[in-house]
């Protein structure tokens, strides 16, 4: 009995974790696949605005018009929280250049809830320097990681458009009581118009700008998620 329990106390933790990257997969596919669909419809518009009003931001008509080039994932509006790895909350963005010019709707934000708790999200930058008129904090990528999911030191903080990739997930951090994450809030949060503010500052529910990394597998390595 003593070998047997053993055994359970390695192979229950193993199974939950491998069934946990499975979940989060399937919620970062769903983001590819939405950002595809993103990407095709900039290609027609000449950026990330919606076809109909030409709106960028919180439209449910961007969604829409998603969700007609994607319909193997349920695409809605920025403000409606992600309830699965199959639904994913969608928002445009404006960015500013240096100069403190704009540039038009020129970012896309997506995010997905998976199965194990973590909210995923990714953003597309196509150009810019801001997400905010007369920001002074640009838009960043945080160091790579290396194949042992430690920050290559020689690297800092990078301006970076193009896709760049956060996890936000539920913890508990007994040193910093104010910085912790609950699974409920964790969960409402999982919206694009939480997760494209451009805020620079990072908090409990939020992937600030410099909290986002060039592949999902280097945002996964990053210590305990968003928010730390």
């Amino acid at each position: 009995m003593l070998v047997v329990g053993i055994l359970a106390s390695v192979a229950v933790p193993s199974f939950l974790g491998s069934r946990n990257n499975a979940y989060d997969k399937e919620a970062q596919n769903s983001i590819n696949l939405a950002m595809k669909a993103a990407l095709q419809s900039y290609q027609n518009q000449g950026d990330f605005s919606d076809a109909s009003s030409a709106q960028c931001g919180d439209s449910s008509a961007l969604a829409a018009d998603l969700q007609k080039l994607e319909p193997n994932v349920d695409m809605v509006a920025a403000a409606t929280a992600s309830t699965s790895s199959r639904v994913v909350s969608v928002t445009a963005k404006q960015t500013w250049n240096s100069n403190n010019e704009l540039l038009g709707c020129q970012a896309f934000f997506a995010t997905a809830l998976s199965s194990s708790g973590s909210c995923w999200v990714a953003r597309f930058t196509v150009e810019g320097k801001f997400f905010n008129a007369g920001s002074t904090a640009p838009i960043v990528m945080a160091p790579a990681l290396n194949t042992q999911n430690v920050a290559i030191t020689t690297w800092t903080l990078l301006q970076a458009n193009g896709a760049a990739f956060a996890q936000i997930r539920a913890r508990s951090n007994a040193a910093d009581a104010d910085n912790t994450q609950s699974l409920a809030g964790t969960q409402a949060a999982c919206n694009a118009r939480n997760q494209s503010t451009g805020v620079v500052a990072s908090s409990q529910y939020y992937a600030a700008p410099s909290e986002f990394y060039s592949s999902w597998r280097d945002a996964s390595g990053a210590a305990g998620g968003a928010g730390n």
